[in-house]
């Protein structure tokens, strides 16, 4: 019965957290806001904590955690805005965001780009915001020379 069940449950970490990953990056999802990006990363919090709670026994260590981490590091280079270590780091085996993809990042990236200027009609005026644009805009034509490199290579 064990193995049914610790197989059971991975199958269903790994499921949910492929479902919020294609959620994020749905194509019909055009915007997505910074406290919409906070409020999904509380729910992907909340999977991680029942996957931490040995709902099944029999796991090693973080084994079910593991299932979401994918999720996590995406999320945690969008909650801190980490830009210069992903791109620093790229590609190196004990980066801290191995597993975000170029690709999935500039997707996302791409969602938020336009969400401060639609909020509010003021939004050119203030310099912070303008320059937070600019940010995106250097941000995302590093990603993508990253990932015009990464079809090249394969």
């Amino acid at each position: 019965m064990g193995k049914v069940a610790q197989t059971a449950c991975m199958s269903a970490c790994q499921h949910l957290s492929t479902s919020l990953m294609q959620m994020l990056l749905d194509n019909e999802l055009k915007q997505i806001s910074m406290g919409a990006v906070q409020q999904f990363n509380l729910d992907v919090i909340q999977c991680e904590l029942f996957a931490s709670s040995e709902p099944v026994p029999g796991f090693q260590g973080d084994t079910l955690q593991l299932a979401f981490i994918d999720l996590r590091q995406l999320l945690d280079l969008f909650m801190v805005w980490d830009w210069s270590t992903y791109l620093a780091d790229y590609g190196q085996p004990a980066s801290k965001y191995l597993r975000v993809n170029p690709n999935t990042a500039l997707t996302l990236l791409e969602k938020m780009k336009d969400t401060s200027k639609k909020n509010n009609i003021f939004a050119q005026f203030r310099k912070n915001d303008r320059d937070k644009q600019k940010l995106i805009e250097t941000v995302m034509k590093q990603l993508r020379s990253l990932v015009n490199g990464m079809s090249h290579h394969t």
